[in-house]
């Protein structure tokens, strides 16, 4: 009898620790680099983030790769955000971690991501460090077939922005 509710015991524990885990770390299906390919209501995601005209089009008009690598420490993985303007690359990132680094409007942010099972969303918080966490900035990512679909949302408008898997 004992020795069965051992067993139950530790198949139970290890059920619950594979799932806070995963929960930790990136799934494989998000590894890769991945292009912009297309956009969906961006440039109004982009009046409702008070951008102007100008701005606008160099934001319509920049390329855009995201790039999901593994860490260069164990149980990482490492970010690069690459446009024809300007750089960033994330690296050791820890779901669930908050850390500090230079966004691509060149101030620093706090940076977390997230990773939700039920939904294989990972997402993207940025708060620019000193402003009101109600000015942060989440970028939810799915991956639907070669796609890594990433959306956006700011006061009631969302948009979605489309990368095809190189």
């Amino acid at each position: 009898m004992r020795s069965a509710a051992s067993v139950i015991a530790l198949v139970v524990l290890a059920s619950v620790l594979q799932g806070a885990f995963a929960a930790n770390s990136l799934p494989d299906k998000f590894y890769g680099k991945w292009i912009l390919d297309h956009s969906e209501n961006f440039e109004e995601y982009l009046v409702a983030k008070d951008y102007g005209w100008f701005m606008r089009k160099m934001i319509l008009l920049a390329s855009v790769t995201k790039v999901f690598e593994k860490g260069t420490q164990p149980n990482t993985f490492r970010f690069k955000n690459l446009t024809s303007k300007k750089d960033t690359d994330y690296d050791n990132i820890s779901m669930g971690e908050k850390f500090e680094a230079e966004g691509l409007d060149s101030t620093q942010h706090i940076v977390t991501f997230e990773y939700i099972p039920s939904s294989g969303t990972v997402t993207e918080s940025h708060l620019k460090v000193g402003d009101a966490p109600d000015t942060t900035d989440t970028y939810e990512y799915t991956v639907d077939g070669d796609f890594l679909v990433m959306k956006m949302t700011w006061k009631g408008v969302s948009c979605k922005r489309f990368y095809k898997k190189e």
